[in-house]
C-alpha cells in the first residue's frame, strides 16, 4: 500500500475551506437580502401609499372618537393594533417586505395623536417627542408623517406617524453578536458532514485506485481496480482497468525485444571469435596433415583432431542458429524445416501436424521452438527411437504440443536436466502444465498445455 494522506487532512482542509469562505459567504448573501428587502421598504416610504394609509386610518380614528369617546388606554390600543397591521403582509402597505420591518428592531414605528398644541393625546411609546422634521441626512432612514383628522367637539387633532430605522449595515452589526454562533456552529456541521462524506466516498476510492496503480508498478497485472459506480471516479476507475494487460503486453513485448538482442551479440560475438578460431584450426590441421604424407602414426592423429575442429565448429553453427532469433513469417514452416534438418542429421524419421501453429501468438514462437528442440534433443540421445511424431493442435483457446516416440522408455525424473528445462519453459506460458510418460513398450510421450486468445 503506498503511502498516501489521511481522511483527516482531507476534513479538515475542507472544514477549514467553509469556515475562511462559507461563513464571510453566509454573512454576504445574508445582506444582500437585508439591501434589497430595505430597498423596497424606503420605496414604499417615499410613495403616497404609506400617506394614503396615514391618512385613512386618521379618518377611522375620529370617526371612532366622535361616535364612541374614544380616548385613554382605548386609544392607545387602537394605535397598537393600527401599527401590528404595518407589519402584517396581508394588510400592510410594505406587502411582502413588512416582516423585515420586525428585524430592524422591536418596534420601527411610533404612532402618537396630538391636538392642535402639539400636546400628545395617546402615543404608542412614553416619553416621544416627534422632532419638526424628518431628519433625512442621518445615518438612519427616518420619516415623519402628520395627517389632520377632527375630534370630539369639532377640535382639530393630528394623527403622527414617525419611522426610524436603522440601514441594514447598523442592523448588521448589532445582531452579529447574537447570530454569529449560530451560523458558525451550522457552518462546521455542515463541513463536518460534507468532509466526512467526500472522505467515505470519494478518498476511499482513490485511494483504492492508488493501490492498485502501485501494484502494477510491481508487476502485478492480475489485480483490476473493480469500481461499479457510474460517475466520473467510477468511470476513470473503468478506464485505468483496461491498462494492465496493454502495459503485459508492452512489458512482454519490450523483455522479448531485449532477449533478442542479447542473443544476437552473443551469436555474433560467438561467430567473430570461437567459429572463426576452429574454423582456422581446422585449416592448419589440413594443411599440417598434407605436408606430412610419411607419418601415417601421426596423420591419423591428426585427422582425428581435424574431424573434432570440424564438429566443433558445426555445433557452433547450430547454437548460433538456435541464438538467432525465428523470423515471425512462416513459422510452421519455419519448425517443418527444422524438424526435418533434425530428421536428417538423426537418422530417426520424424512426423508432424503443425495445424495450431498459425493461431499462437509471435511472442510465443521462440519459446515453442525451444521447447521442440530440447524434446528433440532428449530423443536423439537416450530414445533409440526409429520414428518421432510432432503435433501442435488447439480447441477453442485451449493448445496442446505433443511429442511422442517409439523408443525404449526410460525417462527418469531427476536424471539430468531435460525434463526440469521442459517444466520451466512451460511456466512461462499462459497457464502452462507439463506431463510426461514414458514405459517400454509404448515408448515416451511429452505433453505441453496452455491457454491463448486464438488472434
Amino acid at each position: 500500500m503506498p503511502n498516501l494522506p489521511r481522511p483527516s487532512g482531507l476534513l479538515l482542509k475542507l472544514a477549514a475551506f467553509f469556515l475562511i469562505c462559507g461563513v464571510p459567504g453566509l454573512f454576504a448573501l445574508d445582506a444582500v437580502r437585508m439591501m434589497l428587502e430595505f430597498r423596497q421598504i424606503v420605496q414604499v416610504l417615499d410613495s403616497p401609499q404609506i400617506s394614503e394609509e396615514i391618512r385613512r386610518e386618521a379618518v377611522a380614528i375620529g370617526h371612532h372618537r366622535r361616535e364612541r369617546g374614544l380616548a385613554g388606554i382605548g386609544l392607545e390600543r387602537d394605535l397598537e393594533r393600527w401599527l401590528l397591521t404595518l407589519t402584517q403582509p396581508a394588510r400592510s402597505p410594505f406587502g411582502d417586505s413588512a416582516f423585515a420591518l420586525l428585524e430592524y428592531g422591536p418596534q420601527p414605528f411610533v404612532a402618537m395623536l396630538v391636538d392642535d398644541q402639539g400636546r400628545a393625546l395617546a402615543t404608542t411609546r412614553d416619553g416621544f417627542v416627534p422632532p419638526a422634521s424628518a431628519a433625512m441626512d442621518t445615518p438612519r432612514v427616518q420619516r415623519l408623517y402628520r395627517a389632520p383628522l377632527i375630534g370630539p367637539g369639532g377640535r382639530q387633532e393630528a394623527l403622527v406617524l414617525w419611522v426610524d430605522l436603522p440601514r441594514p449595515g447598523e442592523r448588521i452589526w448589532r445582531s452579529l453578536s447574537f447570530e454569529w454562533p449560530i451560523v458558525l456552529a451550522g457552518a462546521l456541521v455542515f463541513a463536518i458532514v460534507a468532509a466526512v462524506f467526500l472522505s467515505g466516498w470519494v478518498t476511499r476510492r482513490l485511494r483504492r485506485i492508488a493501490a492498485t496503480a502501485d501494484a502494477w508498478r510491481h508487476g502485478r497485472f492480475d489485480l483490476r481496480i473493480d469500481d461499479p459506480a457510474r460517475d466520473e471516479i467510477g468511470a476513470l476507475a473503468q478506464q485505468l482497468d483496461t491498462m494492465p494487460a496493454a502495459l503485459a503486453e508492452l512489458v512482454e513485448h519490450r523483455a522479448e525485444r531485449a532477449g533478442r538482442h542479447e542473443r544476437e551479440r552473443i551469436a555474433r560475438d560467438l561467430h567473430d571469435t570461437i567459429k572463426q578460431q576452429a574454423f582456422a584450426l581446422s585449416m592448419q590441421l589440413g594443411a599440417l596433415r598434407a605436408a606430412l604424407p610419411e607419418a601415417q602414426r601421426d596423420l591419423a592423429a591428426l585427422g582425428e583432431a581435424r574431424d573434432l575442429a570440424e564438429q566443433i565448429q558445426r555445433e557452433l553453427a547450430e547454437l548460433l542458429g538456435e541464438l538467432k532469433p525465428l523470423p515471425q513469417a512462416d513459422w510452421r514452416g519455419r519448425l517443418e524445416a527444422r524438424i526435418a534438418d533434425w530428421s536428417r542429421r538423426s537418422g530417426i524419421a520424424a512426423d508432424s501436424a503443425l495445424d495450431a501453429a498459425e493461431y499462437i501468438a509471435p511472442a510465443r514462437h521462440d519459446l515453442l521452438t525451444r521447447v521442440i528442440d530440447e524434446a528433440l534433443a532428449n530423443v536423439a540421445r537416450h530414445s533409440g527411437a526409429g520414428r518421432v511424431r510432432i503435433d501442435l493442435t488447439h480447441a477453442a483457446q485451449h493448445f496442446e504440443l505433443r511429442i511422442a516416440d517409439d523408443g525404449r522408455g526410460g525417462i527418469v525424473e531427476g536424471r539430468g536436466r531435460g525434463l526440469q528445462h521442459l517444466r520451466e519453459r512451460a511456466a512461462e506460458l499462459p497457464e502452462g502444465r507439463f506431463a510426461w510418460q514414458s514405459d517400454a513398450r509404448d515408448g515416451s510421450r511429452i505433453l505441453l498445455n496452455w491457454t491463448e486468445t486464438v488472434t
